[in-house]
Formats: structure tokens, C-alpha cells, sequence
């Protein structure tokens, strides 16, 4: 998009508008990764003491594979969700700030927009019209 002129990754209005428009594409994608590479089969090796099987099965059932189980219990829960208040933060709704949401959301009213895109295509076209969009607004 960089390369044809329609991204401008120096504009924080442009980095707002590539998150809202692709984040939930990137995210089927990677889900669909994980699915897949979770489920796919890993051989063994005569090199290297290694169990074979599914990734799922391997770390939910290890002993079917005649693995052990290396996972260790938490402390507590209520600690753990103390230290996660504490030290971390949610991230912004579809990864952008609530002024640009409002305005993408409006943009996606008025223009009669596919929200969200299926895919890179109908992401691309988001983008475009959603940016012209706000140009006209300013």
C-alpha cells in the first residue's frame, strides 16, 4: 500500500486507519495458523530425545505419548490477576483510539461500508474510503 501512494506510515491518521481496517483480518489468519499448526503432526527424531504427535494432544495429554507433563501450576489465581492489573494494560479497542473509532465507525455508517473486512481486498477498500472520508472532513 506504502509502495502505490495510498499509505503514508509517517501519518498517525494512516496507522490508525491500516489497524482498523486489518486487525481482525490478521487475526483470522494467525488463528488459522495456530489451528493448523496445532493440529498437524510432528515426527519423531532418531537425533534428538523428542515426543511425536499432535502439538494439542502433546501439551493437554503428554502421557499418551508416553511424554511427561513439565507444566507447573500457578500460584494463585487472584495474585496472578493482581500482578496483571498491575503491570499491564488492555489494549485500545481494535487498536485504535476511541477519537479515530468514532470516526471510522461514523465513516462505515455514512459510506454503507462491509465492517469488519473479509479480507485483504475488502480491508484495502476500507481503508481507502475511510480516509478520503476523513480528508473531506478536514
Amino acid at each position: 500500500m506504502s509502495d502505490f501512494g495510498l499509505l503514508d506510515t509517517s501519518d498517525s491518521v494512516h496507522l490508525e486507519c491500516i489497524r482498523y481496517c486489518f486487525l481482525l483480518v490478521i487475526s483470522k489468519d494467525l488463528n488459522e495458523v495456530c489451528n493448523i499448526w496445532n493440529t498437524h503432526c510432528v515426527r519423531g527424531n532418531n537425533r534428538v530425545s523428542c515426543p511425536a504427535g499432535k502439538p494439542e494432544v502433546l501439551f493437554f495429554q503428554p502421557e499418551v505419548h508416553g511424554a511427561r507433563d513439565c507444566k507447573v501450576s500457578l500460584v494463585d489465581q487472584r495474585e496472578l490477576n493482581d500482578v496483571e492489573r498491575e503491570y499491564s494494560q488492555r489494549p485500545p479497542e481494535l487498536g485504535v483510539s476511541q477519537e479515530f473509532l468514532t470516526i471510522a465507525r461514523t465513516a462505515v455508517g455514512d459510506l454503507k461500508l462491509q465492517y469488519p473486512p473479509r479480507n485483504k481486498e475488502e480491508g484495502t477498500e476500507l481503508f481507502a474510503a475511510i480516509i478520503m472520508y476523513i480528508e473531506r472532513l478536514v
